[in-house]
């Protein structure tokens, strides 16, 4: 009988334990042949070696069993490196300027989805790529996968490649401009392309406004919304830049305008920035408590992490290192993963709790070693707390 439930305990861990993402060796169009062949649709994860979202996604969505169910039934799945090789290409071709991104394709080669930045919940990630699968999901994409589209030299070249050795060049004062200026169709991929990724002037702003939904119905809604985000964030740098409060009220009247999903977490971004910019630290922090309430704190320990860390450099405010300790606290209960036990540490640190501090630096070297990370920085922290206990 023990022998039995032994090995039932290992079909159960081989059924629900290892679940894991399945990926194809080889270029994306191998991959692609495979998806026609088959007639799966492609999904492409887009990373970059640089990318510790990536890393953290490899660890913690795609061995998700509901992830891996999603994707093994109904894609060929390949992973490519947008700096190197051919996906330079299609990082141009598809507008991957974040990382990490996916692209999804139809056997046929129709864009039919495109989603950006890493989820904490696998089973949102899940729901998200499923929901690509239906064809009224999908934005009516202007040409194929296979397709070439005659994009200008200034665009190609603003893209990261690391096979050669000149470095990306952004476009010449103007030249975006005259480049559009010259294009009879503003709804043409390749003049698409070039809106979406630089700052253009004030007229073409209002033409991509006025024709938004067009471009969301050709192109995505997830592409509209970031380069809606875009606008906002480059008349919020203006705010930031005169400390005004008129010109952040601008940025805000503009969301309420044009932004749809989660505008009151875009609005508390924007004043979020604001204060970070302006030293209120008070402020900063009660923006973050109201992304926390927005999101959920299960759903949102990525982004506690990066602003907790942002106030452990540039905060010595007690308050407000309290706040950040408290919710780092909650967050290694959670996911004691390296990233944010280093966070926790380093913030004991800084509010002089010297002892707890080491101690959950030493958790921290664990777990990245673990892991596989590099602990340097870490094991430099651990240094200075040992020194700051001997000078105690």
């Amino acid at each position: 009988m023990r022998t039995t439930l032994l090995l039932a305990g290992f079909l159960l861990l081989n059924t629900f334990g290892f679940a894991q993402t399945n990926w194809f060796e080889g270029t994306w169009q191998e991959a692609y042949a495979r998806a026609r062949k088959e007639n799966k649709h492609l999904f492409i994860d887009c990373y970059t070696d640089w990318c510790g979202w990536c890393k953290v996604a490899d660890k913690n969505t795609f061995p998700a069993e509901e992830v891996a169910a999603v994707l093994n039934g109904n894609f060929i799945s390949v992973k490519v490196d947008m700096e190197r090789g051919d996906g330079v290409a299609l990082g141009a071709r598809y507008r991957v300027l974040g990382y990490p991104s996916y692209l999804m394709f139809t056997p046929e080669g129709k864009l039919a989805g495109k989603m950006f930045g890493y989820k904490e919940n696998p089973s949102d990630f899940a729901a998200e790529v499923k929901a690509v699968l239906d064809e009224s999901n999908q934005p009516n994409y202007p040409s194929k996968l296979t397709d070439k589209v005659d994009f200008p030299d200034f665009y190609l070249n603003s893209f990261t490649n690391k096979d050669k050795e000149e470095k990306r060049k952004n476009p010449e004062e103007g030249e975006v401009e005259k480049w559009l200026s010259s294009q009879k169709d503003l709804m043409s991929e390749a003049a698409w392309s070039v809106m979406y990724k630089f700052p253009s002037s004030e007229k073409y702003t209002e033409q991509f406004l006025k024709n938004r939904k067009a471009y969301a119905d050709a192109y995505g809604k997830v592409e509209v919304d970031e380069k809606i985000s875009g606008i906002a964030f480059n008349m919020l740098q203006k705010a930031m830049k005169s400390q005004d409060e008129k010109d952040l009220e601008q940025v805000l009247d503009f969301a309420d305008k044009y932004i749809e999903d989660e505008l009151e977490a875009s609005k508390s971004m924007y004043q979020l920035k604001f204060c970070e910019g302006k030293g209120d630290w008070s402020g900063y922090a009660d923006c973050v408590q109201k992304l926390i309430d927005f999101y959920g704190f299960e759903n949102f320990l990525g982004g506690i992490n990066n602003y907790s860390w942002t106030i452990y450099l540039s905060v010595d405010n007690k308050d407000v290192l309290n706040k950040a300790l408290s919710w780092m606290k909650r967050v290694v209960e959670q996911d004691p993963q390296y990233m944010y036990l280093d966070t926790y540490a380093a913030l004991l640190f800084k509010s002089g709790n010297y002892d707890a501090a080491l101690q959950w630096a030493d958790k921290a070297i664990d777990a990245g070693k673990t892991a596989g990370e590099k602990v340097d920085d870490t094991e430099e922290l651990r240094d200075q707390i040992k020194a700051a206990l001997e000078g105690n």
